[in-house]
């Protein structure tokens, strides 16, 4: 097994561990914020899901990122050279730029959580657009084998 191939693996598992965490935290978890639930229920979920989010998410991450660059080193470098000759490239690329939008919202998070700056405000947004960013990241990472302009 060749190195991009070792490093597809690595970065499946890692998305679907990542996208995964999220959409169950948008999606499932969301009901934390409904009248059903105690503000002091509420608040010792969101203090578990912070200690346990922000020891085991960065290295997955981490690794997600690695695995995705060692993709475009082992494969895609030429492609990147000149992104716009081809809808492939373009793609490609519109994934890597909305892949680094995801990690610096991840990292406000992560500082934030960490210091206790965390607001519902500040957690809604970032769930969300990392929500929606990983969604059109999955969408490219598809689309740009099959769509052709």
């Amino acid at each position: 097994m060749n190195i991009y191939a070792v490093a597809h693996i690595v970065h499946l598992f890692c998305a679907i561990a990542f996208v995964g965490g999220v959409f169950f935290e948008v999606l499932v978890l969301s009901v934390l914020h409904s009248k059903r639930v105690s503000r002091e229920a509420r608040r010792e979920v969101e203090k578990a899901m912070s200690y346990r989010a922000v020891r085991v998410m960065p290295p997955v991450v981490l690794a997600l990122f690695a695995s995705g660059l060692v993709m475009v080193w082992a494969r895609y470098v030429p492609v990147l050279h000149q992104p716009f000759e081809s809808p492939f490239g373009i793609m490609l690329l519109w994934k890597i730029l909305l892949a680094f939008s995801v990690l610096a919202h991840f990292a406000v998070a992560v500082t934030k959580m960490t210091r206790g700056t965390m607001t519902a405000g500040w957690s809604k947004y970032i769930h969300a657009a990392v929500l929606v960013h990983m969604v059109l990241i999955v969408f490219f990472a598809k689309a740009m084998f099959y769509l052709v302009w």
